[in-house]
């Protein structure tokens, strides 16, 4: 027991790793096109580790990513609202709750790869839904008039990235997962 907690511990620090490079390399966790419009990766990465650790961990790894949001936020004047922790950090920890628990619930049912695709597609909704939804709350406590202004472009673009960030977990997540998942059988051996 003590073995695998510390295996989950030394996979959840590379998770994170991963997750703060991903914020700061250019075209890896944020992939920019048309200037301003940026696809996000991250919630794979997010999705992967609740796949391969459960859902705490996944929580755990989607407040790092919020986190890396707010700092990201600080730095680039178009993601202002993402300074507030409702709109950037809270939705990212329930990517990796509803991640895991879906992955979880599904896994002792069904066959490996489904049960990683439909998770990827729960936290990828998650992802979704839920920052638009707090953006719609919440933005309104970011005093940014630029912001209110281009507010339903922001959300026109946000739900057009979703779906594109959706096709891609359900693709990828399965694959990687399969692989993490065989490597951590193995090493258990």
């Amino acid at each position: 027991m003590q073995k695998t907690n510390t295996r989950k511990m030394v996979l959840c620090a590379i998770f994170s790793a991963i997750i703060v490079a991903f914020t700061v390399i250019p075209y890896t966790g944020y992939i920019n096109y048309a200037g301003i419009i940026e696809i996000t990766t991250l919630h794979i990465v997010v999705i992967l580790g609740a796949i391969a650790l459960g859902w705490r961990y996944g929580a755990f790894l989607g407040g790092v990513w919020g986190i890396t949001c707010v700092l990201r936020a600080l730095t680039n004047p178009l993601w202002y609202p993402f300074i507030n922790p409702l709109i950037s950090v809270v939705p990212r920890i329930f990517v990796g709750l509803v991640a895991g628990l879906v992955f979880m619930a599904l896994r002792k049912k069904i066959a490996l790869v489904p049960s990683a695709a439909v998770a990827a597609l729960a936290g990828s909704l998650t992802n979704t839904v839920l920052v638009l939804t707090a953006l719609n709350l919440f933005s309104d406590m970011v005093k940014w008039d630029f912001f209110e202004q281009f507010k339903q472009f922001f959300v026109a673009i946000i739900s057009i990235n979703g779906g594109i960030e959706l096709v891609a977990a359900i693709i990828i997540a399965p694959v990687l997962a399969t692989a993490v998942l065989g490597q951590m059988d193995k090493a258990k051996g």
